[in-house]
């Protein structure tokens, strides 16, 4: 039998096949090594970690970083244990959580000294900080756990069948809830039995702390075989759930791998023999380059794994009968080493399909079901709607790496792929680091259509800069990943990009200010565990507070600042709106995280304009691309304003409702009134694609026989014509004449140069380039910051392709010297991931013109960086 079909049946890969080949469960289990060349075997796992991510735990090897031997071991084991825990769950899984290896980590190498030497309270620090670690990494579950049970305890039949009964039960549990109980139980009963109270556990692992390394390290592997053991319950065990597979590659020149093997080998021959679930651990090596010290057995062809196992667990068994005996013969190791060679192809297909005990009873209700469906789904939809993608309720969802196409019949869609599959190809031999962007990429509308590619644009010009031949490491491979239209199946799309790209180290993209959008990025940052990068979210709520403990996203790093700072900044841009009287139309949808907090920010600035101007006007309406009956309400609001001394209008909205407001207000009889200004939020970079001749036409207006004209002023988060324009003026204004200008200037017209230039080099392959919106310039910046991010992270951890966590603790420090150029300005990150005083170009879209009108820079802190300030973020950055 083949070593892939072996490996399959011991993880169950094949869930519903008979088993041939399994691990005795009162023997304990075997680890697996494969021995051949270099090359060979590394193709061999690569392949393997593709197959198995997402299907089954699987860890994926980190580097191992310069460090003490002892220390390199215990990260090496957190490495594993993040890999098959949060990192590597599968889909419709629950991680797998690790609060044995956890306390006895925290126990062993990471307690705090108190500096208290009185033994009474160092054995209580001690405790606390055990059953914090259990508390950590239990979290890691609570998320999947209450998304299942929200729909329940939420389903209001339920609630009114059972009333406040299922409540009761629910808060009673709770309240009963122990959450170091099991963890503590095994070491009382497993591990050191005959000890009752968790204190006696403390005091125990305080005196392992002083105990020889080899010691530490064996209660540490032992920790996680036993945590991987009570993840599997008895109906997981009987419906065969897949195993978890932990993979130490190159032991034979990575000592600290080896150690590991060789305490897994002494804890599988020990106590943790009879544990009912083991995970199937390969370890690789070259031929005879780290042979077991005992037990040796010559190493077996690939094609001979199934026969060996069950002989091996025979002769096991046979020499122990014969040591019982007085004979002094030693058992055959657990080691089976396997000869890597050409018969180890791929996986064969399954054998014969058996259910599961659990399996069967739900079968066939699942067939009935399918045939249901089945029928109208499968005429209704195909299965798929390019490579890797698939189609969910009309829409095109998935993930990419440019060989699957998102809207092929938008023109430069195809074009802008197909470059990026190159790049991905390109790097695919050398270490690389995955960013996803991660941005709905479907729509019916042309101006959004536009959108999107101007951000896969973006995403792909910042991924040639990040990867040309002067560049620094680690090399860009970008995917483009579909969570629906409005961020709707986030979910589905996150669990199959982590699944599929091993090397995902950064999300970036988040393009809309809503309560999914909001969902997917906690998952992201909080449940994977990876930094985010986001572009044109600018609702308050998505962004971390300065100066707090409290962080709901961890890791996040934003480009554009938000609602509020860019109300501040248009005030500070034209103090004549502080006197102006003015009028606030809000839409009140929920669940749109921009219309609410740019109407916050709005009613804000009216408060400290004093007050003047006429009550808010609020409609909700039905969806971001939907009218409804907002064109009614808006010819009332109209009419209103028109009667009031305001010539000012803040709209907190949507694109696709602020064109339906100003033909409105340009189409109602208003001869008291010339012209109105419409001020609103960085949502409007779409409208210039929305409007046509005729509407343009509408807003250009009659004044003499009145029908007003109607302009818009909003702040873009980037425009073409910002930084040249600036130059100019400093160069032009007396003031400066002769004088260098400031860095912030020359450095971002540098960026904006180069993005130029890398348009040039591209024109035509990814379709004609749109920089007037803002959109490409954005997200090429935010594919750099991350670049830059990850760039960081290489230096400080010494790796070529950094951790997720490595680069999460750096995102932080790029500012001043660390800051990101990007072409729409310096983006000079807080500690909360914040960027300090971002440049906004004041827009006004006239309708006497066929072009956007750059007005200037706006600044939130009401003034530009000086000479001085080299992006440097203040103690106080709010």
């Amino acid at each position: 039998m083949q070593l892939d079909a072996v490996i399959a049946q011991l993880t169950f890969r094949e869930r519903f096949s008979r088993k041939r080949v399994r691990f005795e469960r009162d023997a304990g289990a075997l680890v697996l090594q494969i021995e051949g060349g270099s090359d060979p075997v590394r193709q061999w796992l690569a392949r393997l970690l593709k197959e198995y991510r997402g299907i089954v735990p699987v860890n994926n090897p980190s580097d191992v970083e310069e460090s003490d031997p002892e220390r390199q071991v215990l990260e090496q084991l957190q490495a594993v244990v993040e890999g098959c825990g949060y990192g590597g769950i599968v889909a419709r899984g629950l991680p797998i959580v690790f609060p044995r290896f956890a306390a006895a980590r925290a126990a062993l190498y990471d307690r705090q000294q108190t500096g208290d030497h009185s033994h009474a309270r160092r054995m209580g620090a001690l405790k606390r900080q055990i059953e914090e670690a259990i508390a950590q990494e239990r979290r890691h579950s609570m998320p999947q756990a209450r998304t299942r049970l929200d729909p329940l305890i939420q389903d209001p039949y339920v609630t009114q069948q059972l009333g406040g009964f299922l409540g009761l039960l629910l808060k009673i549990a709770n309240a009963l809830r122990l959450p170091c109980y099991r963890t503590v139980r095994w070491f009382r009963k497993r591990r050191f039995p005959g000890l009752r109270t968790f204190e006696a556990v403390c005091e125990e692992l305080d005196g392992w702390s002083a105990r020889p390394a080899h010691e530490k390290q064996r209660l540490l592997v032992e920790a996680l075989l036993a945590d991987v053991d009570a993840h599997y319950g008895v109906l997981r065990r009987l419906n065969r759930v897949r195993r978890p597979v932990i993979l130490l590659p190159d032991v034979d020149t990575i000592p600290a791998r080896r150690i590991i093997r060789d305490r897994m080998l002494e804890a599988l021959s020990g106590t943790a023999k009879g544990l009912r679930v083991h995970p199937v651990v390969i370890t690789t090596s070259r031929p005879g380059g780290t042979d077991p010290l005992t037990g040796g057995r010559p190493a077996v062809p690939a094609d001979c794994l199934g026969e060996e196992i069950p002989g091996r667990f025979r002769e096991r068994r046979e020499v122990g009968a014969s040591r019982a005996g007085g004979g002094s013969e030693p058992l055959p190791s657990l080691l089976v080493q396997i000869v890597l060679d050409d018969a180890a192809g791929p996986r064969p297909a399954p054998g014969v399909r058996l259910l599961g005990p659990v399996t069967v009873g739900v079968t066939a209700v699942a067939l009935i079901a399918a045939g249901l469906g089945g029928y109208v789904t499968f005429f209704r939809e195909p299965a798929a709607c390019g490579r890797g993608l698939e189609i969910h309720g009309g829409e095109c969802v998935g993930v990419s790496d440019g060989t699957g196409v998102f809207m092929p019949d938008v023109k430069g869609m195809p074009q802008v792929f197909e470059r990026i599959a190159e790049q991905n190809k390109a790097v695919a031999g050398r270490k690389h680091a995955t960013v996803a962007l991660l941005i709905p990429m479907q729509s019916a509308s042309p101006a959004v259509q536009r959108q999107i590619l101007s951000e896969v644009q973006g995403a792909y010009l910042a991924q040639v800069a990040a990867n040309g031949a002067d560049s620094v490491k680690p090399a860009i491979r970008l995917v483009l990943a579909n969570p629906g239209d409005g961020y709707g199946r986030w979910r589905g799309t996150l669990d199959q990009l982590t699944a599929q790209e091993p090397d995902l180290r950064v999300v970036v993209g988040f393009n809309l200010s809503l309560d999914k959008t909001k969902e997917a990025l906690t998952y992201v940052t909080n449940t994977l565990h990876l930094p985010a990068v986001a572009s044109v979210v600018t609702a308050d709520d998505f962004a971390n507070p300065e100066g707090t403990d409290t962080v709901p996203y961890p890791g996040l790093a934003r480009v554009v600042s938000t609602s509020r700072e860019q109300a501040r900044a248009l005030l500070a841009f034209d103090p004549g709106l502080a006197g102006s009287e003015t009028a606030l139309v809000a839409d009140d949808r929920p669940g749109d995280d921009y219309d609410r907090s740019l109407r916050d920010a709005f009613a804000e600035a009216r408060r400290n304009e004093g007050g003047r101007g006429v009550q808010d006007m609020r409609f909700e309406s039905p969806g971001v691309e939907e009218a409804g009956v907002t064109p009614n309400e808006f010819e009332d609001f109209a009419g209103n304003i028109c009667r009031s001394n305001t010539h000012v209008v803040y709209f907190a909205g949507r694109a696709f409702h602020l064109k339906l407001f100003v033909e409105k207000l340009a189409t109602t009889y208003c001869r008291e009134k010339a012209s109105y200004t419409v001020i609103t939020g960085s949502d409007a970079t779409t409208l210039d694609e929305r409007l046509d001749d005729h509407d343009r036409a509408l807003l250009r207006g009659d004044p003499g026989s009145g029908k007003p004209s109607v302009s818009i002023r909003y702040a873009a988060p980037a425009h073409p014509d910002s930084w040249s324009t600036e130059l100019a003026k400093w160069q032009n204004d007396p003031r400066t004449k002769g004088q260098d200008p400031p860095l912030y200037l020359r450095e971002a017209q540098d960026s904006m140069n180069a993005l130029r230039r890398g348009i040039a080099d591209q024109s035509g392959p990814i379709g004609p380039v749109n920089l007037d919106d803002g959109r490409t310039i954005v997200t090429y910046d935010v594919v750099l910051t991350a670049s830059r991010a990850l760039a960081r992270a290489v230096h400080t951890s010494g790796l070529e392709v950094p951790t997720a966590d490595r680069v999460v603790r750096d995102l932080g420090k790029l500012n001043s010297d660390l800051r990101v150029r990007g072409a729409g300005g310096w983006i000079c990150l807080t500690n909360a991931g914040n960027p300090y005083n971002k440049a906004l170009s004041v827009v006004r879209l006239d309708p006497g013109s066929r072009q956007l009108v750059f007005e200037g820079v706006a600044w939130p802190t009401g003034h530009a960086p000086g000479h001085d300030d080299n992006c440097v973020v203040p103690v106080h950055p709010e």
